[in-house]
């Protein structure tokens, strides 16, 4: 027996490699841990292994419940083609049956034998390789009972009417209260989720789609046209910062022009324009944020016709003054 690597790792060398079937020869390597015996019972699973003929031990002294097993690492980055891995039951090499099999297919893989001398399994001997199909059925049997036995699982909750995943971010009160906030003048989207405690993208994701719907005022924006006003401030989902291009319908100008609504006074132009010569309601929609617009709406210079068309329908774009 040669010297402890640490107080938990011992391995143990035998002075030649054992001569397996054919001409090729092969190590032999045997693995113990411990479990419930302790030290003592490592000590006599190794000589068992040493007995059986196994030219190294590696034994892991602390290798329980999920503690690592490095000895068992060490074992089996040693093996190769033609190599016997030899333990003396079945428990010493798997903690669980899913961990023994992972186990026995990963000596397969590696082109080694396997041994239990408890067991009296032996995949060198004669008709061994029957040994290794039969761990793989037992594998593949595992994991279709698992999705079997959840796929039943999941057909039952169904079948009782159990949501599954993850429960829903609304309730249908909840639901009921956002429909009918978002119908009262002055409530955004922003300000309704507030409310609520969700994000605004979780709002539109449970409020139906729909097209913004506006109406045109029975005032003028200017000479031949009334005023266009969105009918829910909601509606109003447009760009709040960076550069933006008006088409041609909304703002004649050379092409290319761009208004930069990170500066004030260019912000309020472009809503001053978008308000005045929108002919569509996606021209309000696409171009015009509401919250924006509720925050700037007193500083705006519009004709007569816009300011009234639009505070008639939003009271809460009137200034106190005007209330």
């Amino acid at each position: 027996m040669s010297g402890k690597r640490s107080p938990d790792i011992m391995v143990l060398d035998a002075l030649a490699d054992v001569q397996l079937t054919g001409s090729h020869r092969g190590t032999v390597a045997g693995y113990a841990r411990a479990a419930d015996g302790g030290a003592s019972a490592v000590a006599a699973a190794v000589d068992e292994l040493r007995a059986a003929g196994c030219g190294r031990v590696f034994a892991d002294e602390a290798a329980d419940g999920a503690d690592p097993r490095p000895e068992l690492d060490a074992c089996l980055a040693s093996l190769r083609a033609g190599d016997t891995l030899v333990v003396a039951s079945l428990d010493q090499l798997g903690r669980s049956q899913r961990e023994l099999l992972a186990l026995v297919a990963e000596v397969r893989e590696r082109g080694a034998g396997f041994r239990s001398l408890r067991e009296g399994l032996d995949t060198t001997a004669p008709g061994g390789e029957a040994i290794f199909r039969a761990f793989a059925g037992l594998a593949d049997f595992g994991r279709a009972t698992i999705s079997a036995g959840t796929s039943h699982g999941l057909a039952a909750a169904r079948a009782a009417g159990k949501r599954l995943g993850r429960p829903p971010a609304l309730t249908p009160e909840q639901l009921r209260e956002v429909r009918a906030l978002l119908e009262r003048p002055g409530h955004t989207i922003s300000s309704v989720a507030r409310t609520v405690g969700v994000s605004r993208s979780t709002l539109y994701k449970y409020l139906p789609a729909r097209g913004p719907a506006a109406h045109l005022a029975p005032y003028p924006a200017r000479p031949g046209r009334r005023a266009l006003v969105i009918d829910d401030l909601a509606d109003l989902r447009g760009p709040v910062a960076g550069r933006v291009e008006l088409p041609l319908r909304l703002f004649w100008s050379l092409p290319g022009h761009r208004f930069d609504l990170d500066e004030p006074e260019l912000r309020r132009w472009y809503y001053e324009t978008v308000l005045r010569e929108a002919a569509r309601p996606t021209d309000l929609a696409s171009y015009l944020d509401g919250e924006t617009l509720v925050e700037i709406w007193p500083d705006l210079f519009l004709p007569k016709g816009v300011r009234r068309g639009w505070e008639e329908r939003h009271p809460a774009l009137r200034s106190p003054v005007n209330a």
